[in-house]
């Protein structure tokens, strides 16, 4: 399966999370976003997409 990178600042550390547990959001602007919930902590975790990313979310 392939994974989306995230950034916590909670735990200032970088997480790799499977795209089914990802979900995809647009912002008001119209830009793709993402938000998962972090596996070890449950902190909610939310990234402005590249196209690359937002192609694996469709």
């Amino acid at each position: 399966m392939p994974t989306i990178k995230f950034y916590n600042v909670k735990s200032r550390k970088s997480v790799e999370v499977d795209v089914s547990k990802v979900e995809k959001v647009m912002l008001k602007n119209g830009r793709p976003a993402a938000q998962t919930m972090d596996p070890e902590t449950g902190t909610k975790m939310f990234k402005i997409l590249s196209a690359a990313d937002a192609a694996l979310l469709k």
